[in-house]
């Protein structure tokens, strides 16, 4: 499997649900990052992304849809059928570790909301 990081911004509402015994935490990230077009405006790749685990519930409390995010994860590639009936190929990614790439205040509160209070 292929590991990556994808620099965007969160497009679908984190969405929190319970999967057997762990809890899993699914959005799309839209990354406008090394896109070539000749007009300029190529749309943006999109990534489904699911965080397993104690950190689905520590991040579903402070990401929310347009979070500027930083994830890093394992790439898997599903094949699915469009709604006109073509093969289509869905990027999902298995994220390990997602970081804030938005405002200092979203970092800080990212920050109390995961790990607690700050020592100092």
């Amino acid at each position: 499997m292929a590991n990556l990081s994808i620099h965007g911004n969160i497009g679908r509402a984190p969405e929190l649900r319970q999967a057997g015994a762990s809890q899993v935490l699914s959005f799309s990230v839209a990354d406008k990052g090394f896109v070539y077009s000749k007009t300029g405006d190529a749309p943006p790749q999109w990534y489904d992304v699911e965080v397993w685990g104690r950190e689905a519930e520590r991040l579903s409390t402070v990401l929310a849809k347009g979070s500027s995010v930083v994830v890093y994860g394992q790439l898997i590639q599903r094949p699915y059928a469009k709604k006109d009936g073509t093969p289509g190929l869905a990027l999902d990614v298995k994220a390990h570790a997602i970081e804030f790439a938005g405002r200092k205040a979203d970092a800080a509160a990212a920050a109390t909301a995961s790990f607690g209070e700050v020592p100092f």
